[in-house]
């Protein structure tokens, strides 16, 4: 039986993954990077925001339903700067259905699909 506030607890602790893989993807991929860092923040409060000097990518997350919407933004966040957005959705499996990809995929692989969107490398 399912419990809201269980499965938020649960949901909250995938969020909490989901941004420590994607922080380790994009330190991963800036040290390898001469120019063109990407800023991270802390991704508290169900909010993820990646940066670097030419797009942000925004990742917004509820605990109570594990669903979620990502943007990516020209330089600057606004809806004339918007270049593409969706859907995800982190089941209690820890597997993410993205509304831009078919079918569901391990925590690991979205993140780094994630990381892929800041980085050019789709």
């Amino acid at each position: 039986m399912s419990n809201t506030s269980t499965d938020a607890r649960v949901f909250q602790e995938l969020w909490t993954s989901f941004v420590s893989l994607i922080r380790s993807y994009v330190a991963a991929h800036d040290m390898a990077r001469v120019v063109g860092h990407v800023l991270v923040d802390e991704g508290e409060g169900g909010r993820l925001t990646l940066h670097n000097d030419e797009k942000i990518l925004v990742l917004e997350f509820e605990n109570a339903s594990g669903k979620g919407h990502w943007a990516v933004y020209e330089d600057d966040p606004g809806p004339e700067r918007l270049l593409e957005e969706g859907e995800f959705q982190i089941g209690e499996d820890s597997l993410v259905t993205l509304s831009d990809r078919r079918g569901t995929l391990e925590l690991e692989v979205a993140a780094e699909a994630f990381t892929a969107k800041i980085f050019d490398e789709e």
